[in-house]
């Protein structure tokens, strides 16, 4: 019975290599063909493609499936091709090679270790050297064994394209040192190559073209992030695989697509990611809460700069959160109700003061313990403005206006529950005081206050000055809150 020169590839091998390298099973497949011996055979193989398409990983476990180990012994082969058969690889690659005369060198020293030469290897000056060298070291090894056993060699060239201090007739010198020593082929992973670079016709070429967007997502999605959320493995497969398009669509897709800066951005980000799960202030669903906590580092973009620091190092809250406790501890209680109201004397047109600080009002909000009181008034107003109130710049107030805003913020501040007893001894009737004239000019003493006009025009507390607050949206919120004040009760839609 005759052994067929041609055989039907390995099902078991691909299919272990497809669950291996996803979205990749064509370029597996033809080289799988083209470098085993009972397929289609080819002295010379390119592979060519952009960094992080795969080509070198295929590349060396293809071979290690089907290649045969160093010692022969077919038990110990976990992948045998054919009981006659022996294949070896060896892979030189160029980024470890400093001039052209190592790289030659180093492929002797790579040939001899795959074979299992024992004898002395010489110096390589030239590539017409290293044809007389390893057509020696082929023709003893393939000599050595049964007549009847098939041997061949694969020759691995990666980033030939890269190699520095080559002269141009080094890679078609390479190609015919191929087809010159049999049982020899060479595969050369390159770049972009140049039309017939090789100087040899009718050599096979495999394109591994970038990942899209899908393919990303997909051989993203399937790994393993660490560390895992403590309500189960579920819960963190069901916030990675929403965690990854959210990455892609904000940093990845504008700054690198290739598969490992997309993963590395991923891994970099998943930590403090899911810090507020782990804190237990938000759960993993929903996702879209979740994702607005965290917006702050999808704006950030210094995740994608290489640094040999720790991410754990940065602090990534806004810097004035250092300021606000000072600024809202060391200030008298009164003067942070006076710094309100001129934030609210500002920010709200007038026409909406009696809305928001009447008595009503101020029944109302006490009884459902907060909230915008009465937006329905405002309601066309709200429609026909599409900028926030608090995006808008400070308007100059009216002394007596802030006043009379104070009076209500006062007295809301002591009605609210939780805070009556506490402030009882700082809130006795302040009218006529000289106190609260003192707190006006500290504040603008600090600059929080900026008086309008020319400064010797009038006196600086009669009522009917203007002043400016400036201070922003965020150091009034929380200093609202340090005196029990919700600001987005008052401030006008």
């Amino acid at each position: 019975m005759t052994t067929s020169l041609f055989s039907l590839p390995n099902e078991v091998i691909l299919s272990a290599l497809a669950a291996q390298f996803p979205c990749r099973g064509q370029q597996i497949i033809s080289l799988y063909t083209l470098v085993t011996t009972r397929g289609a055979l080819s002295r010379n193989i390119v592979l060519h493609g952009l960094t992080a398409t795969g080509k070198s990983a295929i590349t060396k476990a293809i071979l290690e499936k089907i290649s045969t180990p160093a010692l022969q012994d077919d038990i110990a082969n976990p992948h045998p091709i054919e009981p006659t058969d022996q294949l070896r690889y060896a892979m030189i690659k160029s980024a470890e090679c400093i001039t052209g005369r190592h790289l030659l060198e180093q492929t002797i020293g790579a040939v001899a270790k795959a074979i299992g030469w024992e004898g002395n290897v010489g110096r390589c000056e030239n590539v017409a050297t290293l044809v007389v060298v390893v057509g020696k070291m082929m023709e003893c090894w393939t000599e050595s064994g049964d007549e009847s056993v098939s041997r061949r060699l694969v020759l691995v060239f990666d980033a030939i394209d890269r190699q520095r201090d080559v002269p141009t007739t080094m890679l078609p010198a390479l190609a015919r040192m191929a087809e010159t020593i049999p049982n020899l082929s060479s595969v050369y992973i390159v770049t972009a190559p140049r039309p017939n670079f090789l100087h040899r016709p009718g050599v096979p070429h495999i394109q591994f073209p970038s990942y899209t967007k899908a393919e990303l997502l997909q051989i993203v999605s399937s790994l393993e992030p660490t560390p895992r959320l403590l309500t189960g493995s579920e819960d963190t497969k069901n916030v990675w695989t929403r965690f990854c398009p959210a990455v892609y669509d904000s940093l990845s897709k504008h700054s690198g697509r290739d598969i490992l800066s997309f993963r590395h951005v991923c891994m970099s980000l998943w930590p403090r990611f899911i810090q507020p799960i782990l804190d237990g202030t938000h759960y993993p669903t929903p996702f879209s809460r979740l994702l607005v906590a965290n917006r702050s580092l999808f704006q950030n973009d210094g995740v994608l700069t290489p640094s040999i620091i720790s991410p754990k190092t940065f602090n990534v809250k806004p810097q004035t959160q250092f300021k606000l406790p000072a600024l809202a501890s060391q200030l008298p209680f009164h003067t942070r109700l006076l710094l309100l109201a001129s934030y609210l004397a500002s920010f709200n047109p007038a026409r909406t003061d009696i809305t928001h600080f009447m008595k009503s009002a101020l029944a109302k909000r006490r009884k459902k313990g907060g909230g915008t009181a009465l937006t329905k008034s405002n309601a066309g107003t709200s429609k026909n403005r599409k900028i926030s109130r608090k995006l808008l710049g400070p308007q100059a107030f009216v002394l007596e206006r802030m006043l009379a805003i104070f009076m209500c913020l006062r007295d809301d501040a002591g009605g609210r529950k939780g805070n009556l007893k506490a402030r009882r001894a700082a809130l006795e009737d302040v009218n006529g005081s000289a106190d609260v004239h003192t707190a006006i000019a500290t504040l603008a003493s600090l600059r929080l206050l900026v008086r309008m006009g020319v400064s010797n025009s009038a006196d600086a507390l009669d009522g009917g000055s203007r002043y400016k607050v400036a201070v922003g949206w965020e150091v009034v919120r929380v200093i609202g809150r340090s005196v029990g004040i919700e600001m987005e009760d008052y401030l006008a839609d």
